[in-house]
């Protein structure tokens, strides 16, 4: 039980850290974009990747989920 207390505090202490460092820190807005970019993307890409695992579970490996992502990512390009 003490062993993940302090794994749990150490993993949360991350946020006290970036808050202190964002205090004196100050960033640009392109460095600050870019990485709320890549944060965002991280958490579509984590979502999409267990959408998919389930889409393709359930279609019992039928195609489907793979023709819905094929046409998706083609009408997506620029």
């Amino acid at each position: 039980m003490t062993s993940a207390f302090l794994w749990g505090l150490i993993a949360a202490s991350s946020l006290v850290v970036g808050g202190v460092l964002a205090s004196w820190v100050t960033l640009g807005k392109r460095t600050l974009g870019l990485t709320m970019g890549f944060g965002a993307g991280v958490l579509i890409s984590a979502v999409a990747y267990e959408l998919v695992y389930e889409a393709v579970h359930i279609a019992k490996l039928s195609g489907f989920p793979t023709l819905g992502f094929l046409s998706s990512a083609a009408t997506s390009t620029p």
